[in-house]
């Protein structure tokens, strides 16, 4: 699931939307938690899909290194002898997330299936049909148990029919789905007299107006 648009239209396209019911989990500190092992099982399924050769291979895993210091040490995690790490808040470090996003939901696949289920950074949606509340439990913990073999923790809730994704809260029992903001989410926009780029600011009506259209107010 790459934006608000594609989880949309992902719901859009779940028949008989009253029979599933939404399982909704989120990963614990998702980017600290990525180790090296993870990663490079990751490269290593990206490879079976296009061209990633030794060198690429050997960048990705030096920018890495951590570059923080303190008193002129290294910073590093703790229980780590290395400086391996994914950082936040970088094009890199999300990039990463990216690539062993893609991995889990290669891993997630291969038990339940790609059709209903997607990951969009830390925080995953999966739709299962006809499961009940001792069905709904042996999933959540057969994904718990899934995510611990990949040295990750997940939160999930199980047995939804309704669910907040992103920015949108999603209804099984209607089939509609609308606008979600969390309490005391105010939206901000730059000002027109920002030292934000031209081009970003002149883009921002069409934007904000086709981010309105696409998403329904109704419930």
């Amino acid at each position: 699931m790459r934006n608000t648009s594609s989880v949309i239209e992902w719901f859009k396209n779940i028949q008989d939307k009253e029979k599933y019911t939404f399982i909704s989990f989120d990963i614990v500190e998702f980017y600290p938690s990525i180790t090296r092992s993870l990663l490079e099982k990751a490269l290593t399924m990206a490879k079976d899909h296009t061209h990633i050769s030794n060198q690429d291979v050997q960048i990705i895993m030096h920018s890495r290194k951590s570059l923080l210091f303190d008193n002129g040490t290294p910073w590093m995690k703790k229980g780590h002898n290395d400086l391996f790490d994914v950082t936040m808040g970088s094009y890199d470090g999300a990039e990463v997330c990216e690539l062993v996003g893609l991995y889990i939901l290669n891993t997630l696949a291969r038990e339940y299936g790609k059709e209903y289920i997607g990951l969009y950074r830390d925080d995953g949606l999966a739709a299962f049909k006809s499961t009940n509340g001792s069905k709904a439990d042996r999933i959540r913990k057969h994904m718990i148990s899934l995510f611990k073999e990949l040295g990750l923790n997940i939160t999930i809730d199980c047995n939804l029919k309704i669910t907040n994704f992103l920015d949108v809260t999603f209804n099984l029992n209607t089939g509609k789905h609308y606008p979600y903001r969390k309490p005391n989410d105010h939206p901000v926009y730059i000002h027109r007299n920002s030292n934000h780029p031209p081009n970003i600011i002149r883009s921002l009506p069409a934007s904000i107006s086709r981010r309105i259209s696409a998403t329904p107010t109704t419930r």
